[in-house]
């Protein structure tokens, strides 16, 4: 795998493609993870995470033993359960949930294994079990800039968002080639610490990769940051390209360890005109 692993180096992760799955001796699975790999660096979309999730499935079956692998299938489902893209949300946790033990069973320092249950545990709102899972992710792999940008995503939401900005600025500088997500928790973790200006240019950083990505954080931002002007356009622009965008369905996708938090979020999109329901 060593002349792969390289390959995938010069041309697509840089450095980071060291960090992944580079343990098997299996040329089928270690295509089919690169495969997945290639839907997963794309905007997170129904059909790019569906493509991820069936390569990686596929790569699962031939190296079973695979820990990160395990862990990324896992990854998926969370998202399922988040997003409500295939199953029910229940059934797409309990998917998430048993990928995620067998990962853990297999290899407890495994970074990808911690920072898919930090997911999980952050979506059944168990803050303080997000954190220590986000956290030991990032320590048990430090050059990581996908466990540092999840520590980021994590620690804002779960009230931690000065700590969250150092992990998600390092992911931005550890990787070259970074996915528009990393953007997304950025620009979070930059507004939940109150730092406006830095979150604004990042989430319309994301909306330059990905149309439409990060227009509903903007709106807020703006909003917050006393440009309500501002805030109407971007809540404009986020309803012509996603025209079934309603309050209601964001809110169900959102955590907040501080409750108050999530209601003046909800309070910032009505006033620039975004419709609840």
């Amino acid at each position: 795998m060593v002349v792969a692993t390289e390959l995938q180096v010069k041309l697509t992760e840089g450095e980071q493609a060291r960090l992944h799955y580079t343990t098997t001796s299996n040329i089928e699975a270690w295509t089919h993870w690169a495969q997945g790999l290639s839907y997963y660096r794309r905007a997170v979309t129904e059909e790019n995470m569906g493509g991820a999730l069936a390569c990686w499935k596929r790569a699962l079956a031939l190296d079973a033993t695979s820990a990160t692998l395990a862990a990324m299938v896992g990854l998926i489902y969370y998202l399922d359960a988040r997003f409500g893209w295939w199953d029910d949300s229940e059934a797409a946790l309990a998917n998430a949930q048993r990928y995620v033990a067998r990962a853990l069973e297999l290899d407890p320092a495994n970074s990808d294994a911690n920072s898919t249950s930090s997911m999980i545990a952050l979506l059944q709102r168990r803050f303080g079990d997000a954190v220590a899972h986000a956290r030991r992710a990032a320590q048990l792999a430090p050059g990581s800039a996908d466990a540092a940008s999840f520590a980021c995503f994590v620690l804002a939401f779960a009230g931690h968002p000065e700590e969250a900005v150092v992990h998600g600025e390092r992911a931005i500088n550890l990787s070259p080639h970074y996915p528009g997500y990393y953007l997304g928790h950025l620009g979070n973790a930059y507004r939940l610490a109150g730092r406006f200006e830095e979150a604004i240019v990042s989430f319309k950083a994301y909306h330059d990769r990905h149309a439409g990505f990060g227009l509903s954080d903007l709106v807020v931002a703006y909003q917050q940051n006393d440009e309500p002007e501002k805030a109407k356009q971007a809540a404009t622009q986020l309803l012509s390209l996603r025209r079934d965008f309603t309050i209601a369905a964001w809110a169900r996708t959102q955590f907040r360890a501080d409750t108050a938090r999530l209601e003046a979020d909800i309070a910032a999109l009505r006033s620039a005109g975004l419709p609840m329901s």
